[in-house]
């Protein structure tokens, strides 16, 4: 037992000290990262001072500055380092996973598209009038694919190497290149041609690690050359009867701008500026177009699968999507999401997005006093995105409800199950509430106190508003009426389109749309015509002249009313002697109409056939008659002293 326990003692110590050893190692590697760090900023902070000032002496002076390094040396050097940068990148364990996903991206959308490509030839044999549509999607497949994800796979990444990132671009312009070709006015694809051999040279530049006088030159000669090439695109484009990409004009001017500040600085010997302010232009707008190919590939492919899933037997959660509205909303919202996207290329390549990132982070995370609660913006950004986020995903579930409403016949369980849609949309929104608390950390104590608070504006100036939530809330259990119902109320008549949390939507006859406060529908007399069934009384006046046989009339209509498929047979049709009017012998026939909203067409129907039977049985249909007595009072006295004149012997 001794020896054993002196085994272990002497692991024991060994184990100590071998965690001791690599304990020190790790402070030894933490004090040379934080060495490695100072220096990375004294070098950021050095550049900074020096790119202001002339480092390589104007132009014309030539090859004079001793900081400018022979061209071959430069070549070698760069690529030796970028080989390894390249190696290293792919090789790294932290990069498998963004590879991955670079990798399931390519082959992902590929299948996505031609998949549905096949879905809609195979289902549908008018495919030719949906592939026309569409540019690029359907065409050229592959060449899509590549550009959507060699924009994307960079962001994967956390600090991509820059040669790998460049890579991607330049494959970019090319695959954008072939997709344009048959597309865009031929200025603007020239213009591009002009753009990939400049992005070429200058990716290449912005790899050296040496600055070498012929760089200088060849940077000086590319930028005057795409300076000249947007010009001319600019002038075409005042004449050109082609359809441009949006803000083309705008867009070019400041690209004139950049690249003017940037041969203005090459010449004056601030080469580092004049390099990082072209290349930055030139870059960002190669990106700027792959990304409007982008936006425009993915509303294709997206419009590719809603026209697939209207086809496919099975309803899925693509039938109930409107491209149109898909188009006008989502789409904003990736033109805002690809704005943020090409804004960090921007950050990276100008070499400020840890700056940002860095000032960012301690802004939303320094703590701030407002009374005694104590807040950061991090925080309050969590919140507001949460709620933003349940408000959304409210609206899609309404949204989906409605639209599965309108392709489809609404029976009175559905009604019910349409209606709980506010139900649903409430507890969204609570939860929503809730997680946003927790997320943000906002204590419940505080939470409460701004309910108090509240509580008082509520009882002075919001009564209106709450009880229109109340009411919401109410119409919601008690369902005295529902969504798809007709009813009657404030004067006007119409379908329930929607029951929202404050208000409802009533869609009226002639085709307006009438915003209800729920209240209204609360306090007010409310005729619902559809709240048990859909059926709907039609009452007809039938008036006969006198003289006809009451017997045969009433036998007539009741022939009429009770041999009709469209008229209900419960409750029977009745007809009725109704009055005996000045004119005429007034009938009275009551008939249901199972389909409230077709019960027009019936009555037009039944009354058009009444008058057909009695035109040909000879019964006749009065005639309004009025007598219309004229007294002129000069004319009268003109009578009457002729009257007497013959009276006289």
């Amino acid at each position: 037992m001794e020896k054993k326990w002196d085994k272990l003692d002497s692991c024991t110590e060994k184990s100590i000290i071998k965690i001791g050893v690599l304990e020190n190692r790790v402070s030894s590697l933490s004090i040379l990262m934080i060495d490695v760090d100072d220096r990375i900023d004294l070098k950021i902070h050095e550049f900074t001072i020096k790119a202001l000032t002339n480092e390589y002496g104007f132009i014309w002076e030539g090859n004079k500055k001793e900081n400018t390094s022979r061209p071959d040396s430069a070549v070698v050097k760069t690529y030796k380092l970028n080989t390894r940068l390249y190696r290293y990148f792919f090789i790294s364990k932290s990069n498998y996973w963004p590879h991955f996903v670079s990798v399931f991206l390519l082959i992902a959308f590929l299948v996505w598209i031609v998949t549905n490509k096949q879905k809609i030839t195979r289902l549908n044999g008018n495919d030719e009038s949906i592939f026309n549509q569409t540019h690029y999607a359907v065409k050229y497949p592959l060449l899509s694919t590549l550009t959507v994800a060699c924009i994307l796979s960079p962001y994967f990444y956390d600090h991509p190497a820059q040669v790998f990132s460049h890579t991607l671009l330049l494959v970019m312009m090319a695959s954008i290149g072939l997709l344009i070709k048959n597309y865009w006015p031929k200025p603007l694809f020239r213009f591009w041609a002009a753009l990939f051999i400049t992005a070429i040279v200058f990716t290449l530049s912005s790899l050296l690690i040496l600055i070498t006088y012929i760089d200088r030159i060849i940077l000086l000669a590319l930028s005057v050359f795409i300076i000249y090439q947007s010009v001319t695109v600019l002038k075409q484009l005042k004449t050109a009867t082609e359809v441009y990409p949006p803000y083309t004009e705008a867009i070019l001017k400041l690209f004139i701008t950049l690249q003017s500040a940037s041969v203005l600085l090459n010449l004056a010997g601030r080469f580092s500026l004049a390099k990082l302010i072209g290349v930055t232009a030139t870059l960002n707008l190669c990106l700027a177009m792959g990304f409007y190919l982008f936006v425009q590939i993915l509303m294709e492919s997206l419009f590719l699968q809603l026209e697939a899933g209207k086809n496919a037997e099975s309803k899925n959660i693509t039938s109930y999507i409107d491209f149109k509205i898909l188009q006008k909303k989502f789409k904003d919202i990736i033109i805002k999401a690809v704005a943020i996207l090409w804004l960090v290329a921007l950050a990276k390549n100008l070499t400020i997005d840890d700056y940002i990132y860095d000032e960012a982070n301690d802004f939303l995370n320094h703590p701030y006093k407002f009374s005694s609660t104590a807040f950061t913006f991090r925080s309050v950004l969590i919140f507001i995105v949460i709620i933003w986020l349940s408000g959304l995903l409210a609206r899609l579930i309404s949204y989906f409800y409605d639209y599965e409403g309108q392709e489809t016949k609404l029976t009175p369980q559905a009604k019910k199950t349409r209606s709980s849609i506010l139900l649903i949309r409430l507890a969204v929104f609570v939860v929503g509430f809730f997680i946003a608390i927790t997320a943000a950390g906002i204590p419940m104590d505080r939470v409460t106190i701004i309910l108090g608070a509240l509580g008082v504006g509520i009882g002075f100036g919001l009564q209106n508003i709450v009880n229109n939530l109340v009411s919401g809330i109410i119409l919601a259990f008690e369902k005295p009426v529902q969504v798809g119902d007709i009813i009657e109320v404030s004067g006007k008549s119409g379908t329930i389109k929607e029951i929202g949390i404050r208000s409802s939507k009533i869609e009226c006859g002639d085709g307006s749309e009438l915003i209800v406060p729920n209240g209204d529908l609360i306090s007010q007399h409310v005729v619902n015509w559809t709240l048990n069934n859909n059926n709907r009384r039609v009452e007809l006046i039938i008036r006969v002249a006198y003289g006809s046989d009451v017997v045969k009339v009433e036998e007539i209509l009741k022939a009429i009313i009770t041999n009709r498929e469209d008229i209900m047979d419960i409750p029977s049709p009745s007809v009725f002697l109704n009055n005996f009017s000045d004119s005429a012998i007034e009938f009275r026939a009551w008939f249901w109409a199972a389909e409230i909203t077709r019960y027009l067409s019936l009555k037009s129907g039944v009354m058009r056939e009444i008058y057909t039977e009695f035109a040909k049985q000879g019964i006749e249909i009065p005639q309004s008659q009025k007598e219309i007595q004229l007294l002129y009072p000069g004319l009268n006295r003109e009578a009457n002293a002729v009257e007497s004149t013959q009276n006289k012997p």
